[in-house]
């Protein structure tokens, strides 16, 4: 049976489907400690080997602070690649121009893709399964 690991915080949920996925669905703001976790999460999920991460942020919003704290402190060796669910194009806007300083910077080298549906990130994820990943 295959290894499926879920947790949830605050209105938040977030589960693990073995080989490398997880899935996280933010509901309403997501505050300092919630960053916290989902950073616990992605270091455990991580161990062995990059995952792929997909982001449900559709009815979500986060402030300054937690938005710091995950810049500040994911690790992209933990990361295969992530694909972000409901965002608008503000915030696709938005999320691309900080993971393009983050590029430069050296810190991120971790492809960020946005997706309408879950089925529509779960494609992307498996053509990027089939390639090599980048070293």
């Amino acid at each position: 049976m295959a290894n499926h690991r879920e947790w949830e915080f605050g209105a938040h949920r977030a589960y693990f489907e073995e080989p490398d996925l997880l899935v996280m669905k933010f509901n309403g703001p997501s505050k300092l400690e919630d960053s916290k976790k989902v950073l616990e999460i992605c270091q455990e999920v991580s161990r062995n080997g990059p995952v792929f991460v997909i982001s449900d942020v559709s009815t979500s919003s986060i402030d300054k602070d937690s938005r710091e704290l995950l810049v500040a402190q994911a690790k992209a060796e933990w990361f295969r690649g992530h694909v972000y669910l409901g965002t608008g194009p503000l915030q696709r806007a938005g999320a691309k121009a900080l993971m393009l300083a983050l590029y430069f910077t050296g810190k991120w080298t971790v492809d960020v893709d946005f997706a309408d549906s879950e089925k529509d990130a779960r494609d992307l994820i498996a053509k990027k399964r089939a390639q090599p990943p980048k070293k």
